[in-house]
């Protein structure tokens, strides 16, 4: 009676560390599981049809407006049943859950889901450390670590180098390292000092969004991010108060260079009532509302934890929002959808920017349409006014 043999090596194996993330609260380094993981795993060791979590309770605890942005706090209570053969096993969890939005609907939506799943994961983590159990212990003693892959690489430190490439320190902790670059940034008083110590370390940084991509502040902006602005701001600022220095030698101009165009890319615009207007649009494909003003990916090159320009932005309904993200190929899933989302990003940002608003709603624009060489002047791929499909009387909402 009870769980398979198959099951019980299933729970009593180590967590793969390759599964775990870390993000900073508070100043200290926290590591969790995503809620995807612990689904998929439940799915595989209980089965599909073998467990289900039930939400027992979900309360708004805070609702409001700050800095700008629509944010509520969410605390849920859920409960896990796991049936192991003819017995069932059920565990609680509690969880909280923090949303931000442009409407209160889609920040309310965020935080309970984020309840919801924290909840979950704390209930199945009494199953063992393949739910993150292992997490708990400091050491993580029931961790598997991944082997090294170089040399180089026999640990997880990260080098503080100076602007001559030696090595300034060596960091366990990503937050510290994080602080020191901050420290370094801000003590160094010339351009060519600032170039060359940036230079020196940009990879490093740039790892760090690869290796903790949820090492964010408060706010959801990644600390790579937080250092390439205040690099940005310190080099500015130092350009505009310090006299051009006559016969610079060569090797500083390139040192600057290079680390001015490492992280560069398409001027990134953000406009907050331009995504308002955007959320007022009906889905672009079923119509439905309120919407999300989702940011077409492959409108721009991908920059370091930079989200494209506002002005690639389309409207979606949470549904199509969640279902998009979950296909992975953006590019694939709108040609599915038989959309262009540039060519009404494009009709959006010209209509909020430059034009009063459009009577009727901006619908979705077919790819056939929007690549058609005998489209009729204007009507093209590169005009603002893209053709679309004449309406059909059988897709009257239901």
């Amino acid at each position: 009676m009870g769980f398979s043999d198959r099951q019980v090596k299933a729970l009593s194996a180590k967590l793969n560390a390759k599964f775990v993330r870390t993000r900073i609260e508070n100043g200290k380094t926290l590591s969790y599981l995503e809620g995807w993981h612990v689904i998929a795993e439940a799915n595989r060791i209980f089965g599909f049809d073998g467990w289900n979590r039930e939400t027992l309770d979900a309360r708004c605890i805070w609702d409001g407006v700050h800095k700008g942005q629509r944010q509520c706090s969410y605390v849920a209570r859920v409960r896990v049943r796991v049936r192991a053969r003819e017995t069932e096993i059920m565990r609680d969890g509690s969880g909280a859950g923090i949303g931000v939005g442009i409407t209160p609907g889609e920040a309310h939506e965020a935080a309970l889901k984020a309840a919801e799943t924290d909840a979950m994961k704390r209930a199945l983590a009494t199953f063992g450390n393949t739910f993150g159990l292992a997490l708990y212990d400091r050491d993580q003693r029931g961790v598997r670590r991944l082997p090294s892959r170089s040399a180089s690489q026999t640990s997880d430190r990260l080098l503080l180098r100076a602007g001559n490439g030696s090595i300034v320190s060596e960091h366990q902790d990503p937050a510290s390292f994080c602080s020191a670059v901050r420290s370094e940034l801000e003590r160094l008083s010339t351009t060519e000092a600032l170039g060359a110590f940036w230079t020196a370390n940009v990879d490093a940084v740039q790892m760090l969004r690869r290796a903790y991509p949820l090492l964010q502040s408060d706010r959801g902006q990644h600390y790579a991010e937080i250092l390439d602005g205040l690099y940005r701001h310190r080099l500015d600022a130092l350009q505009a108060t310090a006299p051009r220095l006559q016969g610079a030698g060569e090797g500083s101009r390139d040192a600057m260079t290079t680390a001015s165009m490492a992280l560069s890319g398409p001027r990134r615009i953000r406009d907050r009532d331009h995504l308002r207007v955007v959320a007022t649009q009906p889905c672009l494909v079923c119509g439905r509302q309120p919407s999300h003003a989702h940011h077409v990916r492959h409108a721009q090159p991908r920059a370091l934890a930079r989200k494209v320009s506002d002005e690639w932005v389309v409207p979606l309904c949470a549904v199509h929002h969640r279902a998009l993200h979950d296909a992975g190929n953006e590019e694939r899933w709108w040609k599915g959808q038989s959309i262009d989302p540039l060519a009404v990003a494009e009709r959006l940002w010209a209509m909020s920017r430059h034009h009063p608003p459009d009577p009727e709603p901006v619908t979705g624009v077919p790819v056939t349409d929007v690549n058609d060489s005998s489209a009729a002047p204007g009507m093209n791929a590169n005009g603002t006014e893209p053709i679309e499909p004449p309406p059909n009387p059988e897709d009257k909402p239901g």
